[in-house]
């Protein structure tokens, strides 16, 4: 981490504060890497909190998969953030590829394009060690904090 970047720079602080309340800490969401324009999160799934039984064994919510991708996407534009702006998602699109099984996600997202008031972002969210279950696109906008 050792872009100067705004963004880049206040990310992991934010994660610190938000660990242990919220949507971050249901998920147990974590930075794996970080930099301007790119992010990995990892979230850790279970089948109590997160997922529900099918005929094929336990499976992860598509909604908790949804909120792992969006906070990867608003997280990422957060990274081309300046001092001042914080991120709100204004538009997601989620595809699900296949279901994900309980435990370690990994999210990986950038930005594609990032103009004055708005950030083109996309992400990935894999099984850890497996297949990618869901591919994610979002208008991220950036507003005074």
């Amino acid at each position: 981490m050792t872009d100067e970047h705004y963004g880049v720079t206040a990310l992991p602080e934010l994660y610190r504060e938000w660990a242990t309340t919220g949507m971050v800490a249901n998920i147990g969401t974590r930075i794996v890497e970080v930099a301007h324009g790119k992010l990995v999160l990892e979230g850790n799934m279970t089948g109590e909190s997160h997922g529900f039984r099918t005929s094929r064994g336990t499976i992860i919510h598509g909604g908790a998969i949804a909120t792992l991708a969006d906070e990867a996407l608003a997280s990422v534009a957060f990274t081309a953030a300046e001092e001042g702006e914080t991120t709100v998602t204004v538009d997601l699109k989620v595809d699900f590829m296949r279901p994900a099984q309980p435990g370690r996600l990994l999210a990986r997202a950038t930005v594609r394009h990032r103009t004055r008031r708005l950030a083109f972002c996309e992400a990935t969210v894999e099984q850890d060690g497996g297949p990618i279950v869901a591919e994610a696109r979002a208008v991220i906008a950036y507003v005074k904090a």
